[in-house]
């Protein structure tokens, strides 16, 4: 029987704190329905992680209580601290541990189907790595896998002796961790889910291919793991949905920002928002609204974003955290439709290639530099309907409606203008460094 009752079903929205409640050390207890990408894995930690863990694939680490450090190996990175609000990006192929401070809460972004990991143990005096235990997830749960590697770990003072120094590690008290039962649960969820789907008639859900691969590569020297903490970026952000981290290339996990202040903003407006990929949103923070603190929500393909005329609640407040992992080997549309406040008919929809940039930049364009293309396209949808009585007058009723928003409470146009000038300003200092280089 699941902790939460039998059949426990995989759910769309949840209350990290509440659930919070049913977790112990690293379960990495996946929350989200069957066929959802990101995955969203929930611990309660008090003790440090017994192991390193290393994903074949990018995952994301974010602490909604308590504090912690988080170790990594064979990286320029050492350690990161964490408390209330920090995001860690764990590149794919990373050494990595948490340690709490105090009792923690963590949820663990993964790829819906996150292919090879492994688990490994280093020397504490050269940092040499002992021992590692990979399996592919499509074949066992990561549960499995901790608790079988765990016990080999334990049975082989072999597995545990430093090939250099001869340093034994001691074994790994296996006590606190509730692995076994948690694969039990897992199990049951799936299960359950897949009832569910079979009844509703839904289909079944997608399930993973076998890696071909036995190993995980390396990771990139280029991408190292990075931190940052929602509450000071929001502060300073330009702009909604602003990316956390310069990561966006297919199959990287992009958490994106939003903080919503009626009270002192004025209306957000109202359109309709498509992505082909999923979004997860995480509240840091919110009153008046329709989540809770720690509330998480993953919504339809196509949804609703802000409020509709003479819907406004003027005392709503709330920080979100909306992330996404970008498609792989797959296209990646996005489109933003606004509506007739009249009788909804569609006005405009802009669609466009989600890794598209609407603009011309000058000098070398990257990734890092445009952020993510979802917030232009953004803008020059905004500006196309704002432009254009005609597209504003409604085909269907008549209406003719204003423009729908100024950019003052969604920055997009801001960001879009920030990105060519400072694109523009790069371009001009590699020039003069060029320069620089031929007189000397």
């Amino acid at each position: 029987m699941g902790a939460n009752g039998p059949g426990m079903k995989r759910k769309n929205r949840f209350d990290t704190f509440k659930e919070a409640a049913h977790r112990g050390p690293y379960d990495e207890f996946p929350m989200l329905e069957l066929g959802i990408d990101p995955q969203l894995h929930l611990s309660r930690n008090a003790i440090a992680q017994p192991f390193f863990l290393i994903c074949e694939q990018d995952t994301l680490i974010a602490q909604l209580a308590g504090e912690a450090r988080i170790e990594f190996r064979n990286s320029s990175v050492n350690y990161f601290d964490t408390v209330l609000g920090d995001y860690v990006y764990v590149p794919g192929g990373t050494a990595h541990r948490i340690v709490p401070k105090t009792e923690s809460i963590q949820l663990r972004y993964k790829a819906e189907f996150p292919g090879l990991e492994a688990v490994a143990w280093y020397s504490p005096r050269t940092g040499q790595e002992i021992g590692r235990v990979t399996w592919d997830c499509a074949d066992e749960l990561p549960q499995e896998a901790y608790l079988r590697a765990c016990t080999a770990f334990n049975a082989d003072p072999a597995r545990r002796t430093c090939r250099e120094t001869r340093e034994v590690l001691p074994p790994i008290d296996l006590t606190p961790f509730r692995w076994a039962e948690v694969t039990a649960e897992v199990r049951e969820t799936e299960a359950a889910e897949h009832a569910r789907r079979a009844a509703k008639n839904d289909g079944a859900a997608p399930r993973a291919e076998r890696r071909l691969a036995t190993t995980i590569a390396p990771a990139d020297e280029l991408r190292p793991p990075l931190k940052n903490n929602v509450y000071l970026f929001s502060r300073v952000a330009t702009t909604a949905l602003n990316p956390l981290f310069p990561y966006t290339e297919p199959g990287s996990i992009v958490p994106c920002v939003t903080l919503h202040d009626l009270e002192s903003r004025g209306p957000m407006g109202y359109f309709v928002h498509f992505n082909t990929v999923h979004e997860v949103n995480v509240s840091f923070g919110t009153r008046d609204s329709y989540q809770v603190p720690g509330g998480c929500s993953v919504g339809p393909f196509r949804h609703g974003v802000g409020q509709k005329a003479g819907q406004t609640n003027s005392k709503l407040l709330n920080l979100a955290c909306i992330t996404q992992r970008q498609s792989v080997g797959k296209p990646q549309r996005e489109s933003m439709a606004f509506v007739c406040e009249a009788c909804e008919n569609v006005l405009l929809e802009h669609e466009y290639d989600a890794h598209a940039f609407p603009d011309t930049l000058e000098g070398e364009v990257d990734r890092a530099l445009i952020g993510l293309p979802t917030t232009t396209q953004d803008a020059v949808a905004i500006e196309t309907l704002n432009g254009d009585v005609n597209l504003r007058t409604c085909a269907k009723c008549g209406h003719v409606n204003q423009p729908f928003f100024s950019d003052d409470y969604w920055g997009w146009i801001e960001y879009r203008r920030r990105t060519r000038v400072v694109a523009r300003a790069r371009d001009i200092m590699r020039q003069a460094a060029a320069v620089a280089e031929l007189v000397s």
